[in-house]
């Protein structure tokens, strides 16, 4: 049987509150991750951001379920696999939160997502998705 997990990522909004300088994403390594069907498999992409003034940062996920990162991939036959979302380059690994970070030249910033639930024969084969969030405001 071939199972195949897909995660659809950044999708990138920007805001603009009170006075904003440059502020910019640039440098994305991958907008679409791939994972395998082994449990613990992983996937990540990362992309850097540079702001000439303090700027918050939020990352959420359409399926998200905790701050921590549990989130999962859903089939359009709505069957769900657990994954765990990781985050680093940001002050905090909080989702679904605005974190505060310093004025910089370049912030690199990588998301990691991991499966975590090991399917099984009885899992459904098809392509399962999440949908990554990614919101800069300054």
């Amino acid at each position: 049987m071939k199972f195949k997990l897909g995660l659809l990522i950044l999708a990138m909004c920007f805001s603009k509150l009170g006075y904003a300088g440059r502020c910019q994403i640039e440098k994305a390594t991958a907008s679409q991750l791939q994972l395998s069907s082994s449990y613990l498999s992983q996937a990540a992409t990362s992309f850097s951001v540079a702001c000439d003034s303090n700027y918050a940062i939020k990352f959420s996920s359409r399926n998200l379920t905790s701050p921590a990162g549990n989130s999962y991939l859903v089939s359009d036959r709505n069957h769900k696999i657990r994954t765990q979302m990781f985050i680093s380059g940001a002050t905090s690994s909080r989702w679904n939160t605005l974190i505060s970070q310093p004025a910089a030249d370049q912030t690199k910033f990588v998301v990691l997502v991991q499966l975590a639930e090991q399917p099984t024969a009885s899992t459904p084969a098809g392509l399962y998705k999440d949908s990554l969030y990614v919101s800069l405001i300054y």
